[in-house]
């Protein structure tokens, strides 16, 4: 597929430098770049949250009331 985007000259050249350096084309290294963007784009959107529980002995009687239990003890009332 054929499209056209518009660069600052400076990234341009930049680009058309390396592209030669590597010997390959400039489409083929902005192919490249966006290949890499993209995968990258993708493992970031398949963070996975850490698993940070803790060893303990689960939740306590006194906390089986429910919420209000757990609340009232976080904020120091007493039920």
């Amino acid at each position: 597929m054929k499209t056209t985007f518009d660069l600052p000259e400076p990234v341009l050249r930049r680009v058309q430098e390396i592209a030669r350096l590597r010997g390959t084309t400039t489409k083929s290294l902005v192919e490249e770049a966006l290949r890499d963007l993209i995968d990258r784009q993708t493992s970031a959107d398949m963070y996975t949250l850490p698993d940070c529980s803790v060893s303990g002995r689960g939740l306590q009687p006194e906390f089986s009331r429910g919420w209000d239990s757990i609340r009232d003890a976080a904020y120091g009332q007493s039920a």
